[in-house]
């Protein structure tokens, strides 16, 4: 069988804490806020659930609900949670046949932390555990997107087929290496997925002149220097300001706003864009049409806990989209 998309990245068990009582505090000179806690203080949590997780997987369920045959490439053992994650990604139209299944790897765990008063923020405690992505089989498939892999990124970039379509959103690890790191993926990839803080880090430009909704002009900047990193599209998420694309063979900037819904938890917001920018791309639509993709997508996620609980299916987003945009 042959797949449109294969998503290859890490999977995770995301357990979602809900906190009633935050101190929040803002570092305007870092623009960074903060979740304090008192040392050697209790801290009470008023909910507690768990969902699989992780870039792979979200992305993966995301493409298969919109229509597109998706394979997936991740790492995990033989336990009893990621046998449960293996029936859950088939159950969902998701190949699993050509991750690695070994003592060798785990799935990663995460610890949200949410705040009852600013559901548009949180802190994740991260536990990234061992991976195998060595020797791997590759599906015969269209595309590849690569997700965020830390140290096993040249592990698996090394071992990437000839004549393969590829999407990827670069992870903070591999960021953090430098420009000269990501060029020989770069180089050969049809669309590059960033938010706004990786966009301004991978172009070494200040993030603080992008904060916001920043005029047009400043991202017109932003893509001149992506774009000769070498991908034929490059997509800058903005949070709930909404996401901009450029293609390299057209001088138009486009942009889509995000759509004023309440958000109950951000978590696989991006994923979810990705999911749906791509199932649109890889059909052939329009830049402005990926873009309301995937804001559609990301708009669905934020509005349920879980990563991959609010995911659209084809003919949801479908009718949304002739609701929304009225075509």
């Amino acid at each position: 069988m042959r797949y449109d998309i294969t998503t290859v990245g890490t999977a995770s068990m995301d357990t979602f804490l809900e906190l009633a009582d935050v101190t929040y505090k803002k570092d305007d000179t870092k623009n960074v806020n903060y979740y304090c806690f008192p040392v050697g203080g209790k801290v009470s949590i008023t909910n507690l659930k768990e969902f699989f997780g992780g870039n792979a997987t979200n992305t993966a369920i995301g493409l298969a609900r919109l229509g597109i045959k998706t394979a997936i490439l991740t790492s995990l053992d033989r336990g009893l949670r990621c046998q449960h994650l293996v029936a859950h990604l088939a159950k969902e139209g998701v190949a699993t046949q050509f991750s690695k299944i070994n003592d060798k790897g785990a799935i990663n765990l995460a610890y949200i932390l949410d705040w009852q008063k600013n559901k548009n923020d949180r802190v994740i405690l991260s536990h990234h555990r061992p991976k195998d992505f060595t020797k791997l089989k590759w599906p015969k498939t269209d595309w590849i997107y690569l997700t965020a892999l830390g140290e096993h990124y040249q592990t698996v970039t090394k071992q990437l087929p000839d004549g393969i379509k590829i999407a990827i959103n670069p992870g903070g690890w591999e960021i953090g290496q430098g420009t000269q790191f990501l060029l020989p993926v770069l180089k050969r990839t049809q669309v590059l997925i960033l938010n706004q803080s990786e966009a301004a880090k991978l172009a070494n430009v200040d993030l603080a002149d992008f904060n916001g909704h920043a005029v047009i002009s400043r991202y017109n900047f932003l893509f001149k220097n992506l774009l000769k990193l070498g991908a034929e599209v490059v997509v800058i998420t903005c949070g709930i300001h909404g996401a901009y694309s450029k293609s390299r063979i057209c001088d138009e900037t486009f942009f889509a706003p995000a759509l004023k819904v309440e958000a109950q938890e951000v978590t696989g917001a991006g994923d979810a864009f990705a999911s749906g920018f791509l199932a649109a791309y890889v059909r052939g639509k329009k830049l402005i049409d990926c873009l309301r993709w995937g804001i559609l997508d990301s708009t669905a996620c934020i509005q349920k806990i879980g990563a991959q609980n609010g995911l659209l299916h084809l003919p949801t987003l479908r009718k949304k989209y002739r609701e929304e945009y009225k075509k």
